[in-house]
């Protein structure tokens, strides 16, 4: 149904009045003419000019013709299938993958087809074209986005009616956002349909591998297992674990009846450095749902140097004895102590430009003091300036305020003016400071019932942007001055105790109940031990840095690559050309990566097959090689879609319930069509649309009034008229 309208800018009456006056003026203008011409033609002449007249005055206020068009919208249907890989495994019938196909033809083929629009989903989502390609629904998508279908049907709700959402899916999401708010926002019923069993199957997997990034060649190194079994009475399953030469070591796992967790802990020793695989496997009695989740990876990168670290100290201390003792534990650490004597000369060594160099973090003990010589301090300034050297601090009994002054540009905090008094004060710790890398916190309880330790009354301050750990305590009191501080600014990180005596917290606070034959919580040997730990950690300076965005990839996945390149300012370059050399099961590749602007580059392999990959990659300018990096990738492990391979029968309900829809399982859709057709929301809508004709625009409108002008001159040089 159309309708139409005449509008004009003014009003009606004006533009009338203005015809009128064209009219009159035509007819004062032949009321005599000579030679004299008849009536008829003398009214054709007046209609002529009035008509020209007419029709330029009207364009001046803008006529224009209205159209509104009214149609009714016929009610659609968004069939939405879930097209990854957990769709493979068994459904109620057959596999899960076949029984949306099935559900998929019966919908397409009834009277509600022709208003059926179909999308397919699992890491994204598209839209099918019809007729539906049914064999491309091949279950290979490596993760799941449920929210999908929800988002895209955002975009398409203002053209099309859609009235109704079915989900073909088995509701297990492992990407993107929870669906029940895409879903509800959209206010369109969803009939879900669940595919596979809601009960957890007879099944192993294994969910997680959990471990360091960084290990060390000939250091033990912690791995964590975390297994999942279901559907099991009772029996055992061996988990083994495995590196690139081989078996590392195996355990038994005792298998209780029902759905269980389990936990196995493993000690890996790195034999040689580089980048390290290392896979976990369970196998049990058989008879499971998949086999395809009975094997997870991890990489850990291993380096073959120890930790190099140098100690500074102004004179011989207990704070020293017991750091040192504490550091020089750990197998894995080179340390350096020097102790300060007459002369700017050391105790232990020389002070070189090379020892600070190679060390990771410099730490200051009672240091540096009155007698530290400038040409020292201008050496530890310079070490520090380059920013890979760490910096921790114990402002003992010898450490002059003034001199360290002269450090404050890498200190977590600023030194005010220096005083000589002391005090005895409590750590008590902040609330960030359990979680902070640099502290980890395993029993807050014990560093409350630590002794107190010195402290001078030199004003002290935290930067704004430095992390405040622990405050000083007298008794009771909570001083505004801080205790423990760390900053991480750049590349660099620091770290500073306000205060000496730290080695009360062992001999004072933990001795006695050693004494007793009581557990001590040993406070201060995990407080350096973190704290180096966090100084330690070394931030990428690379020039080049060249990673897949994973390391674990699917069969069938495109492998995606990016990099990054910075000259010697780490300013981007975005004309490098970056090459990526790639190694495994058929041979080797080599992939240009593309330039995507700020110096990052990005590339993609695909069709790779199943296994084990390593790759080298080089940024080059001008033909002059910038940098190199590498790494390896895995093809053919097992993704995210089998760790959980139940029905998540409870999430297709909500999404359900909530939107006005129904659920069913496959054997239950058969009243689907008929409950979506009795949907009482599943009816046309009448939709609306506006056209405008400008007529003042309209170049007929001129022609109109030329050819009135040109007829009224041709007959009147026909009739003689001047």
């Amino acid at each position: 149904m159309s309708e139409f309208t005449f509008g004009l800018a003014a009003s009606p009456w004006i533009v009338a009045a203005i015809v009128a006056a064209a009219f009159a003026f035509a007819v004062v203008t032949y009321r005599q003419t000579r030679p004299e011409v008849s009536t008829s033609r003398r009214w054709l002449l007046i209609g002529l000019r009035t008509l020209a007249i007419g029709l330029l005055l009207i364009a001046i206020f803008e006529p224009a013709l209205s159209f509104l068009d009214v149609r009714a919208d016929e009610p659609s249907v968004l069939v939405a299938v879930d097209d990854s890989e957990s769709m493979t495994l068994g459904g109620q019938d057959s596999s899960r993958i076949a029984e949306a196909r099935g559900i998929l033809r019966r919908i397409v083929g009834s009277e509600l087809g022709e208003r059926t629009d179909v999308a397919v989903f699992a890491d994204t989502v598209h839209g099918v074209a019809m007729p539906v390609p049914y064999e491309s629904l091949t279950a290979k998508g490596p993760a799941t986005r449920l929210d999908g279908p929800f988002a895209l049907l955002s975009d398409s709700l203002r053209r099309k009616n859609v009235r109704a959402i079915v989900l073909l899916t088995d509701g297990r999401y492992n990407s993107g956002s929870n669906p029940l708010f895409e879903a509800e926002q959209l206010g369109v019923p969803v009939y879900a349909v669940g595919l596979g069993d809601s009960v957890e199957p007879r099944d192993l997997s294994v969910q997680q591998v959990f471990t360091n990034d960084i290990a060390y060649v000939g250091s033990d190194l912690p791995v964590e297992v975390r297994i999942k079994s279901s559907g099991y009475p009772s029996g055992l399953a061996s988990v083994t674990l495995r590196d690139d030469a081989g078996i590392v070591a195996s355990q038994q796992v005792a298998l209780a009846p029902g759905t269980n967790e389990y936990t196995t802990s493993f000690v890996y020793r790195p034999r040689s450095e580089g980048m390290a695989r290392l896979r976990a496997d369970i196998a049990g009695s058989g008879g499971e749902l998949t086999s395809r989740n009975n094997t997870r990876s991890t990489f850990v990168r291993v380096r073959s140097d120890k930790r190099r670290y140098v100690i500074l100290s102004g004179a011989p201390s207990p704070d020293l004895a017991f750091i040192r003792r504490t550091l020089e534990r750990d197998r894995n650490i080179t340390l350096t102590t020097l102790v300060e004597r007459a002369g700017g000369t050391f105790l232990g060594g020389t002070l070189s430009p090379a020892l600070l160099r190679d060390a990771e973090a410099l730490i200051l003990i009672g240091y540096p003091t009155a007698a530290t010589t400038d040409a020292v301090l201008s050496s530890v300034r310079g070490a520090l300036a380059g920013g890979s050297l760490s910096l921790f601090v114990v402002m003992g009994a010898s450490t002059d305020a003034a001199r360290l002054e002269t450090l404050e540009a890498f200190l977590p905090v600023t030194i005010g003016q220096g005083r000589g008094n002391e005090m005895q004060v409590f750590a008590d710790l902040t609330e960030s400071a359990p979680t902070h890398p640099g502290m980890h916190v395993s029993n807050p309880e014990a560093w409350r019932a630590l002794p107190p330790i010195f402290r001078s009354e030199t004003q002290i301050a935290a930067r704004a942007e430095a992390d405040v750990l622990a405050w000083a305590r007298l008794g009771s009191t909570r001083l505004d001055e801080p205790l423990i501080v760390a900053r991480r600014l750049g590349h660099s990180r620091s770290m500073m105790v306000a205060g000496y005596g730290l080695f009360r917290w062992q001999l004072l606070g933990e001795g006695p109940r050693e004494l007793r034959g009581e557990a001590a919580p040993g406070v201060l040997d995990e407080f350096i031990g973190n704290a180096m730990r966090w100084l330690g950690t070394i931030d990428d300076e690379r020039r080049v840095r060249i990673a897949t965005t994973k390391q674990l990839y699917n069969l069938g996945e495109p492998v995606r690559f990016h990099a990054q390149v910075y000259d010697d300012n780490f300013d981007p370059i975005s004309d490098a050309t970056v090459t990526v050399d790639v190694g495994g099961p058929g041979g080797r590749r080599t992939q240009t990566l593309a330039v995507s602007g700020n110096g990052r580059y990005e590339g993609t392999l695909t069709d790779l097959p199943a296994g084990d990959y390593s790759f080298d990659g080089r940024a080059t300018r001008a033909g002059v090689e910038i940098g190199r990096d590498g790494g390896r990738f895995v093809i053919g492990e097992i993704g995210l879609e089998f760790l959980q391979p139940a029905m998540n029968a409870e999430l297709l309900r909500a999404l359900a319930q909530r939107t006005g829809g129904r659920f069913y399982t496959a054997r239950e859709s058969g009243t689907l069509l008929d409950d979506i057709r009795r949907e009482s929301g599943f009816t046309p809508r009448s939709v609306e649309s506006e056209r405008e004709l400008a007529l003042w625009s309209n170049p007929w409108v001129l022609a109109a009034a030329i050819a009135a002008f040109v007829a009224e001159w041709t007959m009147r040089k026909r009739s003689g008229m001047l």
